[in-house]
Order: structure tokens, then C-alpha cells, then sequence
């Protein structure tokens, strides 16, 4: 997709295929959850979505300064990803579902921020894959916290 982002017959076509590829992945993530579990995280994904591009186009920040630590935080959450596969723990898989979601909120936050002041108007591909993966990877989180919660 990288290498296609410019070229304009090619990138519509290959964004159109990757997003129904995501919409496959996602529904059959979601087939293993109840219906109001996947409504209700989706209604809370909504919502964060919504106060964080909020927040973005209020703030003065530069948020390109903390790339750094978000990659730091990034390879922390791996190996948290890595240990959640060998330990099997269903209280640090809401954990991690926590941490994910706060990184992935970040991450948001960060790829908003660089859309509006940092990429230029050709970037419209790449930038639209960041965010969309942002709210996916958020939404996918959020659904494991809510699940969790029912559940106890």
C-alpha cells in the first residue's frame, strides 16, 4: 500500500480491498461477543473517538516530540501481547484490553494531530489507514474491556 499511496487509480482500488479485508476481520472478531457487548463498545468507541478529534483541534500541542516514547510504549505492549498468549490470564487480559486502549486513544490522537499539521494533501491514503487502524485496534479493546466487565 505504501508504494501505491500516490498513484491515483491504483490507491482507490488497493484502500477499497484493504477495507474489506478489515470489515472480514473484524466481523468475525466480533461473531464471538454478544450483541449488546459489540453495540455498547461501540457506542463507548464512538464517544472516545469523538472527545479525542475534539480535544486534537483544540490543542496547541505538538505531539511529534513524544514518537519516541510511544514507540517505547509500543514494544512494552508487545511483549505484554506475547506474555498474555503464554499466561492465559483472563485479569491480565483485561489489563492488557486497558493498556490498549490508552495506547491505541494516544495513537489516535497522535495520527489526527499529524493529519491536520504535519502530512501533506497526498497523504490522504496513508493517513486514512493510520486512523482507521487506531479505531479499529481502540474498538477492539474496548469490546474485551466491556466483555470483561460483563462477565464479572
Amino acid at each position: 500500500m505504501f508504494y501505491h499511496a500516490h498513484n491515483v487509480p491504483v490507491n482507490y482500488g488497493l484502500l477499497g480491498l484493504w477495507t474489506v479485508m478489515q470489515a472480514l476481520t473484524v466481523s468475525a472478531i466480533v461473531t464471538f461477543y454478544a450483541a449488546e457487548v459489540v453495540l455498547q463498545a461501540m457506542v463507548v468507541t464512538a464517544a472516545v473517538v469523538f472527545s479525542l478529534f475534539c480535544y486534537t483541534l483544540q490543542t496547541k500541542h505538538d505531539f511529534r516530540k513524544g514518537y519516541a516514547l510511544m514507540a517505547t510504549v509500543s514494544m512494552v505492549f508487545l511483549v505484554g501481547c506475547m506474555l498474555q498468549i503464554l499466561l492465559m490470564s483472563t485479569s491480565f487480559n483485561f489489563f492488557m484490553s486497558i493498556f490498549g486502549a490508552i495506547l491505541f486513544s494516544v495513537y489516535l490522537v497522535f495520527d489526527i494531530d499529524a493529519v491536520m499539521h504535519h502530512h501533506s494533501e497526498e497523504d490522504y491514503i496513508l493517513a486514512c489507514i493510520s486512523i482507521y487502524m487506531d479505531v479499529i485496534n481502540l474498538f477492539i479493546n474496548i469490546l474485551q474491556i466491556i466483555n470483561e466487565a460483563n462477565r464479572s
